[in-house]
């Protein structure tokens, strides 16, 4: 008789702290399309959660050292080096170090220039430049020198090029450097400054 059942005293039983070791592929190039991401470490469950610069993606766990998660084309369209991170939630848990995923831009080419001739002592104008792999990064150089560039798409650029450029006669290498992570400078395309044809007004005497 009497007795009964005293008030309760909680054990918790925490999320243990994730941890990440590796995780493939860890380089994309700028532009890919959506892909799934393995990330290999320990303390996993099918609670943690794999995140891309901070924000939630769709996960899959598969063991207690591995997850998948779904990395979407949005998220390969700038270049850069995102943080991968797992979460497990509380209690306990929290947010493992980071391991970077590198997106890297790609290596542009020139296939052609727009006009890629100008006579000696002409006003500055607008040069065209068709290729590959252009983005809003990409600069058009000449001689190695930056010019004022307008990302136009991924197979036009244009540039600006000054009246100083075309103050001798030469040939001027015209190229497009995409900066990293990856990226590179193109091969160059020629434009030629001609000099002019000289006219004979008169002779004296």
């Amino acid at each position: 008789p009497g007795g009964g059942t005293s008030s309760s005293s909680t054990l918790t039983v925490n999320n243990p702290a994730p941890a990440i070791t590796t995780i493939a592929p860890d380089n994309k190039i700028m532009g890919d399309l959506a892909f799934t991401l393995t990330v290999n470490g320990t303390n996993f469950n099918s609670s943690s959660v794999v995140r891309y610069g901070g924000s939630d993606r769709v996960t899959t766990f598969v063991s207690a050292t591995q997850l998948t998660a779904q990395i979407t084309t949005a998220d390969l369209v700038a270049a850069g080096t995102p943080a991968i991170t797992v979460n497990n939630p509380a209690p306990g848990g929290g947010t493992s170090s980071s391991s970077t995923l590198t997106v890297n831009n790609p290596a542009p080419t020139i296939t052609t220039i727009a006009p890629d001739n100008k006579i000696m002592g002409e006003t500055a104008f607008t040069l065209t430049v068709n290729g590959t792999n252009f983005n809003a990064s990409s600069v058009v150089r000449l001689d190695g020198s930056t010019r004022s560039t307008n990302f136009v798409s991924a197979t036009q650029l244009t540039a600006q090029i000054a009246t100083a450029d075309l103050a001798a006669a030469g040939t001027r290498a015209i190229t497009v450097n995409n900066p990293a992570p990856g990226g590179g400078t193109s091969g160059s395309s020629n434009l030629t400054v001609n000099n002019p044809a000289p006219t004979l007004a008169s002779i004296s005497p």
